[in-house]
């Protein structure tokens, strides 16, 4: 019966298809992000461990690093853990048995890897001897490494290699697909140890270190986070005279949060707004469908009241239409599989969201699962709709051939009309929840980033500390490289620069602002981001100066030390006063250094955060002296990207041992700042689309049978006198009202659920009326237009062909 009506078929099987498809999909990334374990040993137990300073400025720092000495007595001083581990994420070179390559490599305390419960495929793990500060350098690699760099030689094992510049030997190969920690953008590709000097750890405010604890057996995630409450009012007793650099319950806090949890956490609600959109996608779908069976029943009641007639009970009936339904739905399901793995693939390979752990996404039996499931509630449920018919009304009647001479049964009619006010509501919360997405990415685009990113290219460069332990070392091979970089044919202005904006890591570093005075609720001694650059910085990334003068020739070793400061940290410092003249001391020691300039804010943090504090210095002088990792930057007369490998030519020349990586144009850079709200909002626009129009094949659907249904009615009213304008007022009428009815259910639902989408919007409020009115008349149009089409097909009826057959 099914093939015999291809049309009512199709149509059927391709909503559900799109419906299941989208939904299968996105379930199968809130599967592999959200759902499934880690691939780590009882990962319910692995803990992460932060300190935190409530009391700073702009809400505080949270979920910030510890120091090595914070982290040797917590892990002598507390009870939780069976282990307690750090580690520090960096980039580094490896080189000697293959050419230079650079990496981002994970150094790490010795137990790390064995608490993870993994095992090397050839090899072995780091131990806690090998983390010893007198022990040699050993590293373990990651699988696609050792593939790629290495083709696999198992040979490598036990040989010397180096690792920014000092002999590493490879110890073991990490399985396929391992990672650590979990959820990187850039995920680390080998593993290397701290070899922390218990006799000298460092500074207490040197905050560079991340902790991972696996907790005792017995021991709860709650009790942990008791335990470290307890220690920090303990400590905060203990020095009461120095809270800024020993835990306390006031300014030095400490927190512990479940490792999956934290894995996810940026991107839990986006993920649970989209599996929600795509309900409401399959939920329209599978409305649409129903409201199809409906109109197909209508037209089936001789068919049925027969059957009937011929001794089929309510249970026969009810079995054939819930095969018809699962026959349906089952169609819909392997097809929507097919668009889902595209979908996945896609997702996948272009990692369009920077979604964490997506290498994990696929089918497995948990979607498949949910892809047979949803496909049998939706064709038992939505199979079941024409039972409404055959119990509102007399199946005997059926039999009687005036019955359908005018507008057939109107409970099932208006039970069809109940559906697609639904459709049409559920669709506008949908659209109202992309127009809010759409406005917030817009308005994202609108932020001024600081920086004019036009036909710039930058790269990354990293010096191996055993090479260039000493700041002459580093000052010569960045001042050679100025050198050979500005003189580039086809070169506007280039500098070197140690932070990439839009989102680079804050430094939160101490320093000494003269004549400064505290405030209680005021700013503090210290300052966001640190930025050590060449004299060009400002001219090739096009950063404005506001006040002052910008870096020149003055400016090197044996000057007098200065600085620049940005538009934020002279308001935050000294209010309405010019900062020009005051001086200000790096870290809190070292050459006090005199404001010369003042420029624009550039976004640090992201587009979407507050600009931060941050500081200038140029890298020729005492201050700044090194630095050993730099991003290069070059502004093009045309297309910058062939300048890449001249950068490479001028650092080979230099010193052929170290790699050139991240080579991008700064347009890159930005865009990849908003690879999420890009890839959310195109996701919404998408399904809102497949949702309008599933809606729109809805109420064109009930309007066009509704009019093929009355045309004897039409006819007549048309030959006792009714004008065509009149039975297109009529039939408009019926849309307009069911077009009303959905568009004030679906404001009151979106008013609603939309709040709950807040967090993902950027200077948009969720309930925006322009958003709500704009997106309301869309849908309205849509559906009028949807109206019309039937409606100007029921004027053309004839009325004396019409009436014939009375």
């Amino acid at each position: 019966m099914l093939v015999k009506n291809p049309g009512f078929t199709l149509a059927a099987v391709l909503c559900l298809a799109l419906g299941i498809g989208a939904t299968t999909a996105i379930f199968s990334v809130v599967n592999a992000v959200l759902l499934r374990p880690l691939a780590y040993r009882q990962p319910e137990k692995l803990v992460r461990v932060y300190t935190e300073f409530p009391t700073f400025p702009n809400g505080g720092l949270r979920r910030f690093w510890t120091s090595a000495p914070e982290f040797l007595d917590l892990r002598r001083d507390t009870n939780s853990w069976e282990s307690l581990d750090a580690w520090s994420n960096d980039g580094a070179t490896i080189a000697g048995l293959i050419q230079p390559v650079r990496v981002t490599a994970s150094f790490l305390s010795g137990g790390m890897l064995r608490s993870l419960g993994v095992q090397p495929v050839i090899g072995r793990l780091i131990t806690p001897a090998d983390d010893d500060p007198s022990a040699p350098v050993v590293a373990d690699i990651s699988y696609g490494l050792w593939k790629s760099a290495f083709g696999g030689d198992k040979s490598i094992l036990g040989k010397e290699t180096y690792l920014n510049g000092q002999p590493a030997t490879i110890i073991g190969v990490m399985p396929r697909g391992f990672e650590f920690p979990p959820g990187e953008v850039d995920p680390p590709q080998v593993w290397s140890t701290l070899q922390i000097d218990p006799a000298k750890p460092g500074g207490r405010g040197s905050h560079y270190l991340y902790l991972l604890g696996r907790l005792k057996t017995g021991v709860t995630a709650s009790q942990a986070q008791s335990e470290l409450e307890a220690y920090e009012q303990a400590l905060g007793a203990q020095h009461k005279g120095d809270h800024e650099h020993y835990f306390n319950p006031v300014s030095h806090t400490l927190m512990s949060f479940p490792l999956q949890g934290e894995v996810v956490s940026s991107v839990r609600p986006a993920l649970m707004m989209l599996l929600a959109a795509v309900g409401f996608v399959l939920l329209i779908a599978c409305v649409n469908v129903a409201n199809l069976l409906l109109a197909r029943a209508e037209s089936r009641r001789r068919e049925i009241a027969i059957r009937n007639a011929l001794g089929a009970g309510l249970s026969r009936l009810a079995r054939q239409f819930i095969t018809e339904g699962v026959l349906l739905s089952a169609s819909g399901a392997v097809l929507g599989l097919a668009l889902a793995f595209g979908g996945l693939r896609l997702i996948q390979r272009t990692n369009a969201g920077s979604l964490p752990r997506a290498g994990e996404i696929g089918i497995d039996l948990r979607v498949l699962l949910f892809t047979i499931a949803a496909a049998l509630l939706t064709g038992i449920l939505f199979g079941m709709a024409p039972m409404f018919s055959v119990v509102v009304k007399n199946l005997q009647d059926s039999l009687k051939d005036t019955v359908s001479s005018m507008t057939g049964n109107t409970g099932a009619q208006g039970f069809r009309r109940i559906l697609v006010a639904g459709e049409l509501a559920m669709a506008l919360v949908l659209l109202i929840g992309c127009g809010l997405m759409i406005r917030g990415f817009w308005k994202l685009q609108e932020v001024r980033t600081g920086i004019n990113a036009e036909n710039v290219i930058t790269m990354k460069i990293a010096l191996p500390g055993s090479n260039y332990a000493k700041g002459e070392q580093t000052d010569q091979f960045w001042r050679r490289l100025d050198e050979k970089i500005t003189n580039l044919a086809g070169v506007t202005s280039a500098a070197i620069g140690s932070g990439l904006p839009p989102i680079r890591p804050p430094n939160m570093n101490d320093t000494k602002i003269e004549g400064f005075v505290h405030k209680q609720g005021g700013p503090i001694e210290n300052v966001d981001y640190y930025n050590v650059v060449s004299k060009d910085f400002f001219k090739t990334l096009g950063i404005r100066l506001m006040d002052g003068r910008l870096f020149d020739d003055r400016d090197v070793k044996g000057s007098p030390d200065v600085a620049i400061v940005n538009q934020t940290m002279a308001r935050t410092f000294w209010g309405n006063e010019s900062p020009l003249g005051h001086r200000v001391q790096p870290g809190m020691d070292g050459p006090m250094c005199t404001i010369i300039g003042v420029v624009e804010d550039v976004k640090n943090a992201g587009l979407d955060k507050p600009t931060g504090t941050e500081i200038f210095l140029p890298y020729a002088q005492a201050q700044a002296s090194g630095n050993r990792a730099a991003s290069v930057f070059l502004r093009a007369h045309g297309d910058p990207s062939s300048l890449a490998n001249a950068v490479r030519s001028a650092v080979r020349s230099i010193d052929s041992m170290i790699p050139v990586t991240n080579v991008q144009t700064v347009e890159q850079v930005l865009a990849s700042a908003q690879s999420r709200p890009r890839f959310l909002t195109l996701l919404l626009v998408l399904f809102s689309i497949v949702a309008l129009v599933i809606a729109t094949v809805g109420i064109y659907g009930v309007i066009s049978f509704s009019v093929a249904r009355r045309s004897k009615e039409f006819a007549l009213r048309m030959a006792l006198g009714a004008q065509q304008k009149d039975v297109l007022g009529l039939v408009m009428k019926q849309g307009a009202f069911l077009t009303l009815f959905g568009i004030a259910a679906g404001v009151l639902g979106a008013f609603t659920l939309t709040r709950l989408m807040a967090s993902l919007l950027f200077g948009v409020r969720p309930t925006d009326a322009l958003t709500f009115i704009t997106v309301s008349a869309l849908l309205a149009f849509v559906a009028l237009c949807a109206s019309f089409i039937p409606a100007q097909r029921a004027t053309k009826v004839a009325p004396m062909q019409a009436l014939r057959h009375e």
